[in-house]
Parts: C-alpha cells; structure tokens; sequence
C-alpha cells in the first residue's frame, strides 16, 4: 500500500483538487484507492460528497479521538463508498479540535498510522489530503505516509515557503527517522509568462529529482467539477485539466508498471483499440500555443492535419529529435479535431483519450484550448 500525503502549508495552491482527482484517476487504472480528509474545511470530503443525501454521521475526528477503555471508532467504521475503486474517509470541522484534545498524549502524532494500519490490505493507494499548516494533522499525516505530493503554484511566495515545507521533511527525519521522498508538482500554471516561467526555472533547478515533469495547467472545469462534488474524470474529458491529472496519475503509476498510460487510457476509454506499446505523449497546450508530441520511433515521416489547418498535408511536417515527433503551432481558445499521419497513414493520437468518429472512417482526436486564467490568478 502506497501512503500519499497531499501537503502544502500555503492555502489555495490545489491541494484538495489534486487529491480528490489523482485519486479518480488512479481508481479508474483499478487501483483501490482510499482519501483521507485530514482538513478540517472538509474540501475533498465535499468536493467527493457534494451532492450525497446526508452528510457523514461519523468522520476522521471520532476516528482520531479515540481512547483506550472507551469505544472505539475505527477508520473502516467511517469510510464511505465514492465510485467503484474509490472510497473516502470524511472530515468536518469537528477535527479542528484534535491537537488541543491530544495535547500531552503520548503518541499522539502516530494516531492516523495507527488508524491506516488496520486497512493496509484494503487499498493499494491512500491519499491524504492535508490542512493549509504545519500542525498535529500534518505530522499525523506525514508520519503516516512515504512519499508526498507538494503541489506548488509559480509563485514568488510559493516558491519561498516550498523551502520551509522541505524542512519540515528534514526536522520530521532528525526527531522521528521517519524519511519521505517528496515531489512538487506546480499548479494554477496560467501560460508561458516571463515571470511564471523564471519561477518553474528555479524550481527546476534547485529540486532536481524531486519534482514531477506534469504541470497542472488553470482550467475552471476542475473548480466546477468541485462544485459538483465529482473528480474532473467524470464531469468534463474535453478539459486540460483531464488531460493534465490523467498525466499525473501515469507518473505516479510509473514505479509500478513499465507502461502507465496504457492502464490509464484503457481505463478511460475501454473501446479502444490496442496500440504499440509506447510512451504516449499528449499534447501540450499554453494560452495561444500547442506543442504537439508523437513517439514514433520507426516512422520515416509524420505530419499533423487538422481542423485548425483544414486538414492539408503541405507544411504539417513534424520534426524528429531521436524517437519523438514534435511540431509547435499557434492556436486561439476553441475545440479541435486532429490526427497523426505516420508514413502515410491517419490515425488517431494515442496519448489523447478524447475521440470522436470522422466522417470518412476511422476517429479523430479532439483537443480543446481554454481561456487563460483571469487576471490576478
């Protein structure tokens, strides 16, 4: 069982969002996978259960608050069913009241370690979604897990607190010897910016080896699908956010598996058909701009047609580096249909999971460019 804590000690840079939807994702590879809500906000528990009849009768806090000689509440006693693969062990803001009611206690940070214990056999992932500071609830978390998630957005303050955060790891190893291998993932990505892009840079180069290559690009469809208490997976495919978390979920999936995408993208979209097995790449949009990206390493030539050029082979020619295929063309906010032609033959993108029946036979690809973020986001 793989133990992920979602950890940030800075609000609003899409901890819940990544919770509640690499979870989905990872879920609909048939991978059992269970959150845990460790905020007391409660987001990911609503951004699960927005639409459930009633809310939960018992949450992580009677869970946490248990004590010998009394009954006791277990973790299975709160979890709750989301989707098939998926469950939910819900908070609320009960749970704010922990680390004063533990105060003194021995082993208090080790409570949810504990708590997990008891359904190690359960799932192969735990994701723990954890409160905007660094806390008793964050260590309880931390202490319970292996490996952490960072998300980050490209920000100078950010950028600042990712190193107090890092100590925090090493502060948890000195007094514990419990080690975590962590990533920063960056989120809320508005566009290639001067800026933004000096930020990703120093990120990039001071935490080599400990960041993930997917960025999560701004898509208001993954706040509406919050909204809607479903993961993006379920509300909107035609989305970057879709595209983005489904490329998270096949990093994460990468030290299990030699070919994540092909669980992720069978999963998505069971009627398709078998491709080679290779590393699929999808396309990689920026406001005004997409670089589109085909591993092919046999092909003699490859083009990109589509909607966007009407479809005409004369000046499509992609270029080589090695195995992958690129080529880099600008395009406004609007929905896209496309195909690959590798050595004279259409097909499909295998990386997108997005289709569409053409016409003339055969699927087309479908990519949808969304507006960039606000200003001020």
């Amino acid at each position: 069982m793989r133990t992920i804590a979602v950890v940030n000690q800075k609000g609003g840079c899409g901890k819940t969002i990544t919770s509640i939807n690499l979870s989905a994702f990872l879920a609909s590879a048939q991978r059992r996978v269970l959150v845990v809500d460790m905020d007391p906000q409660g987001h990911a528990t609503l951004g699960l259960l927005a639409d459930a009849a009633t809310p939960p009768t018992q949450t992580m806090y009677e869970v946490l608050a248990r004590r010998p000689g009394k009954d006791l509440t277990r973790l299975r006693d709160v979890i709750l069913s989301v989707d098939d693969h998926l469950d939910l062990a819900p908070a609320d803001i009960l749970l704010s009241a922990i680390p004063e009611m533990l105060a003194g206690l021995a082993r208090r940070e080790d409570r949810l370690n504990d708590a997990l214990a008891e359904v190690g056999g359960d799932y192969d992932y735990v994701i723990i979604d954890c409160p905007p500071n660094v806390g008793l609830l964050t260590f309880n978390a931390l202490k319970a897990c292996s490996e952490a998630i960072v998300p980050m957005d490209p920000s100078f303050f950010s950028l600042h607190g990712i190193g107090k955060l890092l100590e925090t790891f090493d502060l948890l190893a000195q007094k514990s010897d419990h080690h975590i291998e962590a990533r920063v993932l960056v989120t809320l990505y508005p566009g290639r910016m001067p800026f933004v892009k000096a930020v990703v840079d120093e990120l990039h180069r001071h935490l080599a080896g400990h960041y993930f290559e997917t960025t999560i690009r701004y898509s208001v469809k993954l706040a509406e699908a919050a909204s809607h208490g479903v993961p993006i997976v379920r509300y909107c495919r035609d989305s970057v956010g879709f595209d983005d978390y489904q490329a998270l979920a096949a990093e994460v999936l990468q030290s299990e598996t030699a070919d994540p995408w092909a669980a992720l993208t069978a999963a998505a979209q069971p009627r398709r058909a078998r491709r080679s097995r290779t590393r699929l790449l999808p396309p990689i949009a920026i406001p005004q701009e997409v670089t589109f990206t085909l591993e092919a390493p046999e092909a003699g030539h490859v083009l990109l047609a589509g909607d966007f050029n009407e479809w005409t082979l004369d000046g499509s020619e992609m270029h080589p580096s090695g195995s992958v295929w690129t080529k880099v063309i600008k395009l406004a906010p609007g929905r896209y249909r496309y195909r690959y032609v590798v050595d004279g033959r259409w097909q499909p993108d295998p990386a997108n999971t997005v289709l569409e029946p053409n016409p003339y036979g055969g699927h087309d690809s479908v990519l949808v460019m969304e507006d960039a973020a606000p200003a001020g986001r």
